[in-house]
């Protein structure tokens, strides 16, 4: 009676010891998962999220937003951003175009052609008329009047036998006004730099700056068809 009680007894107290085992590792599951669903549902609030303020600020729409990574910041990360991207005032007040004026839909882009040779005067008319030429631009006289610049460079590429080409070099720029101190100063925002080659015709040259202006102007256009 005494080994049958000894048995059961010790069969109760292994059973138990299981039993609180499991029981122990239950409770451990549960305290380990909770904070685990917690924080992530905390770093996801805590994430960056869009607003007409960064449109506004960033110049990035929401579409945008993803695409550029913002979402990976925390909300902290873009408020630091949108403060560096702000102007000092006590620095100046920078203005610049958002979109085409009129007419409606438009985008004005003012054309600079300089050069070493007094030969790229025809290459240099060539340019305007092929950015003129382009779809919903128009030439303009002034950078003050234009949403976008583009300056262009021209130089002859000679050999002892005489000119056998042009390399031109070019670059666009967003017109601006920076306000300090009550006076007014035309500056620009530099954008996309670019080189081409043409034979000693420059066959081709004036068309090809003109097309790398349509690739710079799709944002800017988006922004007009937005309005």
């Amino acid at each position: 009676m005494m080994v049958f009680c000894w048995r059961r007894c010790g069969f109760l107290m292994a059973s138990c010891g299981v039993l609180c085992g499991v029981f122990a590792r239950g409770v451990e599951a549960q305290a380990t998962s909770k904070p685990k669903s917690s924080t992530s549902s905390s770093s996801k609030a805590g994430m960056a999220v869009w607003s007409p303020e960064v449109q506004q600020t960033l110049g990035v729409s929401q579409e945008n937003f993803n695409a550029e990574g913002l979402n990976k910041l925390t909300k902290m990360q873009l408020v630091a951003l949108e403060t560096s991207a702000r102007i000092d005032p006590k620095k100046g007040l920078l203005t610049c175009p958002v979109s085409g004026t009129m007419p409606a839909g438009r985008i004005h882009v003012f054309v600079t052609v300089d050069g070493d040779d007094a030969s790229i005067a025809a290459l240099a008319e060539q340019v305007r008329q092929a950015v003129a030429a382009l779809n919903g631009v128009d030439v303009v006289q002034a950078a003050p009047q234009a949403d976008r610049a583009l300056h262009v460079v021209i130089q002859t590429q000679t050999t002892g036998r005489g000119l056998i080409g042009y390399t031109a070099s070019y670059v666009t720029a967003t017109p601006c006004v920076l306000e300090k101190g009550g006076k007014k100063t035309d500056v620009e925002l530099k954008g996309t730099l670019a080189e081409s080659s043409a034979n000693s015709k420059g066959e081709g040259l004036a068309q090809t700056i003109a097309t790398m202006l349509d690739h710079d102007l799709a944002e800017l256009r988006s922004g007009v068809a937005a309005k």
